[in-house]
């Protein structure tokens, strides 16, 4: 395994997005021929569980995210499901911030049947959605118009953007199509 670098010590945002890029082509990425959550086909894929299930690499991540953090003063941080709910519980445990989760679609079973937050919260609040990978953010802007009709203050963030999506992200990742050769 790769040193990652001590994950309480925090290096510079630029080194620290050049690692993220690197880290994406060494663990996560795949080529191929792939239909996108959005319909969209892409040849290559960004696997990000490949990321987040090494608890150090979704730590960092999750420390990417604290100027985002330290700008907008949130007082939630949210996910949608399901990548984004593994970001937002990283960045919660890294910020202490309270963490609310946005389904794609209400739940249809239990105590809170039709209700897509987990979570409490309360009109008023300025929320964090985060997302994992978008590449026309269209799940997560719904999620952002979901949130903003229970009188949330949303403001949203990905940590990868492979396409136009009209949201901030950590790092905008794009590859050129075919079999060209990738830098580190």
């Amino acid at each position: 395994m790769e040193y990652l670098g001590d994950p309480d010590r925090p290096t510079g945002p630029l080194a620290e997005l050049v690692w993220l890029r690197k880290i994406i082509v060494e663990r996560a990425l795949t080529r191929g021929d792939y239909i996108l959550s959005g319909g969209a086909r892409s040849d290559y894929y960004i696997d990000k569980f490949a990321l987040f299930a090494d608890p150090n690499v979704l730590r960092r991540i999750a420390r990417l995210f604290t100027p985002i953090v330290a700008e907008t003063q949130p007082d939630l941080i949210a996910g949608t499901e399901l990548g984004g709910v593994v970001i937002a519980t990283a960045v919660s445990q890294m910020s202490g911030i309270p963490m609310i989760a946005v389904r794609k679609t209400p739940k249809s079973y239990g105590a809170f049947a039709n209700d897509f937050v987990e979570g409490p919260y309360h009109a008023g609040q300025r929320v964090l959605l985060l997302e994992d990978v978008v590449t026309n953010a269209r799940s997560l802007l719904k999620a952002k118009d979901d949130l903003e009709a229970l009188g949330l203050h949303v403001t949203t963030c990905a940590v990868v953007s492979r396409g136009l999506a009209p949201v901030r992200a950590l790092i905008q990742f794009s590859l050129p199509r075919g079999n060209a050769p990738l830098e580190n």
